[in-house]
């Protein structure tokens, strides 16, 4: 149960830095995403001027919260509508994708001298 109070402190830390960073990018009128970034990038063990989270374990947990969040939220956001409206095109260019890192990764590897199933 130690763990808990600076896990809470930690997320405190987050949470203020975000919110400061949110009312200055949205007055900037620049996208929040680069303020969360910001935040998150202030609130590390990295820059030593600004207060930050205490342990880095907790950094780990945050994030995985956080990713579970951002999840959450796009599915929130999901419209299979949009996704069928648009599945024709996607599928080609995800196709397309495939198929050319596929040959630039063997082309590397063969580069490399590899043999033709590590290129793969």
């Amino acid at each position: 149960m130690s763990h808990l109070p600076t896990l809470i402190a930690d997320l405190a830390l987050i949470l203020i830095s975000a919110g400061i960073m949110t009312l200055l990018f949205k007055k900037l009128k620049q996208p929040l995403v680069l303020g969360y970034v910001m935040a998150g990038f202030l609130s590390s063990p990295h820059i030593s001027f600004t207060p930050s989270v205490m342990d880095t374990a907790n950094i780990q947990t945050w994030a995985d919260i956080g990713v579970i969040f951002l999840l959450f939220a796009l599915g929130l956001e999901f419209s299979f509508k949009k996704i069928v409206k648009v599945g024709g095109t996607a599928v080609i260019a995800a196709c397309t994708v495939i198929f050319c890192m596929i040959l630039l990764g063997i082309g590397v590897g063969m580069a490399f001298g590899w043999k033709r199933m590590d290129c793969l």
